[in-house]
């Protein structure tokens, strides 16, 4: 992934202390995530209803399989990113709390006479980021057998989901855990091994994995295909349709795709925020260049962010 260097006006969306971040370039650690919310969607057109509103197929979802996909607008415009597993009751989507409610609401509307139910259930899960050398191994020693596939999931105990997500190039694997309310808080026991840290450490680490967030402050303005979804996995062209699916199936094969997501390093920067093209020599200079999608920070160091927008000189913030 092409990294540039900004400089921008705002603080990060997450700020976690240098020296956390260092401890988890050096062994596995533990982040709570309150910030993360799921949406519930149960019975026996579950599985229909979602598969025309996805960009993914959520029909074809094996028990295994821990999915990213998206929620688009009818412009095309992505209005959540989620990450899914189906259970025995039904779907789970995980994804930014801010998006939940909107995203529930929304769906609501096209429920119609399919036999669905659809709630926020983020009250009755935790969820909590695994990070660091040796993550998998030091779950393991734990109790906590996780896949050793990336984007499955297991559940090792009652009410306990091990998602096994794409590693980081600089804390190495990433877990996601996901404790439901009526699982044994003797779990926690177990992994009093790990150090705990700030959330804005994984959220650090999801940056560097290369994986992007919406949320309300970037909600509809990004194509699946400039935040790189297309290339994650989470966009399947074969699939029916969904909203949105002809403008982002136009943006694919008409090759009109003029922005793609890129990793920088910025003094400061803040979801939402745009970038403005500042090379002297070129003509542009002053208009917006892109955009930036999420962006972590490591006390005293500068934030890690994304943008979408293709390198071109040196860049400033809006």
């Amino acid at each position: 992934m092409v990294e540039e260097t900004l400089v921008l006006a705002r603080d990060a969306d997450w700020s976690a202390p240098a020296g956390q971040l260092a401890l988890a370039q050096r062994k596995p650690v533990l982040a709570r995530l309150d910030g993360l919310g799921s949406i519930a969607a149960g019975g026996p057109d579950a599985a229909a209803f979602l598969n025309g509103q996805m960009t993914v197929d959520m029909a074809k979802l094996a028990p295994e399989q821990w999915q990213l996909g998206a929620y688009c607008s009818v412009k095309g415009r992505v209005l959540a990113i989620f990450e899914t597993w189906r259970g025995a009751d039904g779907f789970h989507l995980v994804m930014p709390s801010d998006r939940v409610g909107a995203l529930v609401g929304r769906l609501s509307r096209f429920v119609l006479r399919a036999k669905v139910t659809l709630r926020d259930e983020s009250s009755g899960w935790q969820f909590y980021g695994i990070t660091g050398p040796g993550a998998l191994q030091a779950l393991d020693r734990a109790g906590f057998a996780c896949p050793a596939s990336v984007w499955t999931h297991a559940s090792p105990l009652e009410g306990i989901r091990l998602a096994h997500v794409p590693s980081s190039p600089s804390t190495g694997e990433r877990v996601l855990l996901a404790v439901s309310a009526q699982a044994d808080p003797a779990w926690r026991r177990r992994l009093a091994g790990l150090s705990e840290v700030d959330a804005a450490v994984w959220w650090w680490s999801k940056i560097d994995a290369g994986l992007p967030d919406v949320f309300q402050a970037t909600e509809e303005r990004f194509v699946p295909q400039t935040l790189n979804l297309d290339v994650l996995g989470a966009v399947h062209f074969g699939k029916g349709c969904y909203p949105g699916q002809e403008v982002v199936a136009r943006s694919q094969y008409r090759g009109k795709l003029k922005r793609r997501m890129a990793r920088a390093h910025a003094v400061r920067a803040r979801a939402g925020e745009d970038v403005l093209a500042a090379d002297p020599s070129d003509p542009t200079a002053g208009t917006v260049a892109g955009t930036v999608v999420m962006a972590a920070a490591s006390r005293p160091a500068a934030s890690t962010c994304f943008w979408n927008a293709p390198p071109n000189g040196r860049q400033r913030s809006g």
